[in-house]
């Protein structure tokens, strides 16, 4: 995910500054009963061209 407070998050997770942020990524699973249905997906012939 990009587009968060990058300072915010390295001053609650790496106070000490050796380390920075880049971006986030959300692991585990959702609740099946509030999830949405997945959208469709391109197929990898419609998404991809071999060169």
């Amino acid at each position: 995910m990009s587009g968060f407070d990058n300072a915010k998050v390295d001053a609650e997770f790496f106070p000490d500054g050796r380390w920075k942020s880049n971006f986030l990524l959300n692991l585990g699973y959702g609740d099946v009963s509030r999830r949405y249905p997945r959208n469709p997906r391109l197929s990898f012939e419609e998404a991809c061209r071999i060169l």
